[in-house]
């Protein structure tokens, strides 16, 4: 802590600077003076935070020099000396603040206790103003995101009138008095990989832009702009009172939140080069009903599976419910062939076939979403019947398994439907091609393990349980050559072996299962280009 003296007593000046131990108390002397001009020209050079003060000194008083003091800096702490015990300058000296009034003569140990008192009494002051201004900075970092959390609560419907009106004010939120309201939703479209500029995974950035622009956009439009859990930008606009509003002036006004939702919609795709939807709930006329336009705004804009993408969608009364899925046996037989099988072109027929007698023909996202219930119930199906994990098939897919209406559009919808079938068609091929591998491993075991005998594909075929021609046609296709071609060729490539090694011509024939001594000669010959017994006397092949 900083301390000046003001006496013009040159003894009792030195006295007070020199003999009192303010070093040891953390307190530093850092400036004296003996008049009131001087006082004054110190205290702004040093900014001392506490002023020993005389009152009765050269050319302004003290009470003159505390006074000017408390204007310039009302956290320092003046305490004065004085010859006089008259209560006018102890009045004065009250209403100027003055942390302590000593009279003279007054002892060291006393002078140092009221400075003591005057800086624990900064302390205090300091920290308490510290606190609030940090609780003050706190709370205008922290104002925004509790501004959001308001209006997402406020769209759920969680405030009665009044409580809106006063959290509004809490939260430095301006309600207008006697308005009209609109709520409008709107969210990017579903993102592809062609679209090239940004891939699916950058819905997040993507969302973050929309409710960026949408604030710049709109900054002179009376609303309020903010994002919902799901990350879609959410629009409350209002329109104030005014004099004599009837039915025409309330069609204005949701005339221009149309305008004003699809000029946002412009720039958005002119500016990031992809598009984005939008729903608008219907007119209300109180912030306690605001909730209900919300929801229908949500509503509106799950529509764009109907209509398509980049539009504006007002809220409509639901029609009458009408049953929207008639009985197609043949087709749903057809396409659970098609994917059993892993035939790929005729499931993309099937599913084209269905998108078109089904969801081309929907009315409403309600019927949109009830023919994918049904129709990924029978995909469902189809995968559980064969004994097979959907989640180890579809990867990705899955999750709009369990969501369908986060398939927004009916063109993100028949994308998933196709990339549902490529996975399932690719699973099947897969496990046919490694099948057939271990079918035909299967086959090559038996010849090696029935070499002796005279075995054929009829005799493999009743072994493994399995038609012979499907045997025949599958191992040419798989080894290049027919299966008794590779029979003779086994046994040929062992009776040369085993020859060399030294065995008997008979023995050798009879343990590839010949019994016809001649006929083992033959087929040697025409493999090798000679005979068994010119192995023996160690002829070379010609």
């Amino acid at each position: 802590m900083n301390l000046m003296i003001v006496e013009d007593e040159p003894r009792l000046l030195n006295n007070l600077a020199r003999n009192i131990p303010w070093d040891e108390q953390g307190i530093e002397v850092v400036a004296t003076a003996s008049s009131g001009t001087e006082a004054l020209r110190l205290f702004e050079q040093m900014k001392p935070n506490i002023v020993l003060l005389d009152i009765n000194i050269p050319e302004l008083d003290g009470l003159a020099v505390a006074r000017r003091i408390a204007e310039r800096d009302p956290l320092a702490k003046i305490i004065v000396l004085s010859g006089h015990d008259d209560f006018k300058y102890a009045q004065i000296a009250i209403e100027l603040h003055v942390m302590k009034y000593l009279l003279k003569p007054s002892g060291n140990a006393e002078v140092l206790q009221a400075v003591l008192e005057a800086r624990e009494s900064i302390r205090r002051d300091l920290e308490a103003k510290y606190s609030h201004e940090l609780m003050q900075r706190k709370w205008a970092e922290h104002l925004p995101r509790l501004q959001d959390i308001f209006y997402q609560s406020w769209m759920e419907g969680s405030y009665a009138d009044w409580e809106i009106r006063n959290r509004s004010r809490e939260l430095m939120i301006s309600l207008p008095d006697d308005a009209i309201w609109a709520v409008t939703v709107v969210d990017p479209d579903p993102l592809t990989n062609a679209n090239g500029r940004f891939a699916a995974e950058d819905g997040t950035l993507v969302r973050i832009s929309l409710l960026g622009l949408a604030k710049e956009f709109l900054d002179r439009v009376p609303c309020f702009i903010f994002a919902n859990h799901a990350g879609a930008t959410v629009l409350v606009f209002f329109d104030g009172a005014r004099d004599g509003r009837d039915s025409s002036s309330a069609n204005d006004f949701m005339a221009e939140v149309h305008l004003h939702t699809t000029r946002l919609l412009g720039v958005f795709k002119e500016y990031l080069k992809i598009t984005a939807s939008a729903g608008i709930g219907r007119l209300c006329d109180r912030p306690g009903t605001v909730s209900d336009s919300y929801r229908e705004a949500c509503q509106a804009l799950e529509e764009r599976v109907v209509h398509g993408h980049d539009i504006v969608v007002p809220y409509r009364d639901k029609r009458e419910p009408r049953s929207v899925i008639a009985a197609d046996i043949q087709r749903e037989k057809s396409l659970a062939h098609a994917l059993e099988t892993g035939q790929r072109e005729n499931a993309l027929v099937m599913i084209d076939e269905w998108v078109h007698a089904y969801l081309d023909s929907a009315m409403t996202s309600d019927e949109v979403h009830e023919n994918m219930l049904y129709l990924s119930s029978l995909i469902v199906r189809v995968v559980q019947l064969q004994g097979w994990s959907l989640n180890e098939i579809v990867g990705s897919h899955l999750a709009y398994f369990y969501n369908l209406r986060a398939l927004t559009t009916k063109e993100q919808t028949v994308q998933w439907l196709y990339g549902v079938v490529d996975r399932i068609c690719l699973y099947v091929n897969e496990r046919k091609h490694t099948s057939r591998h271990e079918l035909i491993g299967k086959m090559i075991e038996l010849v090696d393990a029935s070499i002796h005998e005279d075995i054929g594909l009829h005799e493999v075929a009743g072994k493994l349980y399995i038609n012979a021609s499907y045997l025949s046609r599958l191992f040419k296709q798989q080894m290049g050559q027919p299966f008794t071609s590779y029979i003779v060729e086994r046994k040929m490539k062992l009776a040369m072996q085993w020859l060399t090694e030294g065995m008997k011509v008979s023995e050798t024939a009879n343990m590839l299962g010949y019994r016809d001594f001649s006929y083992f000669t033959k087929v040697f010959r025409k493999t090798w280009g000679m005979t068994p017994a010119d192995v023996k006397n160690g002829k070379t092949m010609t």
